[in-house]
């Protein structure tokens, strides 16, 4: 879908989830190579699972990336998620119950 058209969609969404899609989507944006990622609560973190924690007990799991990229560029597509999910909870604080859970993804299919 083209951005105009997910806007549409988005058009009767709740102000915070209305924000949070303009955010998701300006990020894939940036980051072509980001597939997508799943924001968790640490109850909800597996053992042993590779995550990077976001704040106060949030998570980023399961980040999708292709192509495989050096170590270094994976770190700045996860410093690029980070600062958009912190600068939106701070923003908006209630949004951190509508990212807990979620999975963001470029595409579904």
């Amino acid at each position: 879908m083209k951005p105009a058209q997910l806007g549409s969609l988005n058009s009767r969404l709740p102000p915070v989830e209305e924000d949070l899609a303009a955010r998701m989507d300006r990020l894939f944006e940036r980051c072509p190579q980001l597939y997508g990622f799943t924001v968790l609560d640490r109850s909800l973190v597996p053992g042993g699972a590779r995550v990077a924690s976001l704040e106060r007990g949030l998570f980023v799991a399961g980040i999708g990336i292709y192509p495989e990229l050096p170590p270094d560029h994976c770190e700045r597509i996860y410093d690029e998620i980070s600062v958009v999910a912190v600068s939106l909870k701070k923003k908006r604080p209630e949004a951190r119950e509508v990212l807990r859970g979620r999975t963001f993804a470029r595409a579904f299919h």
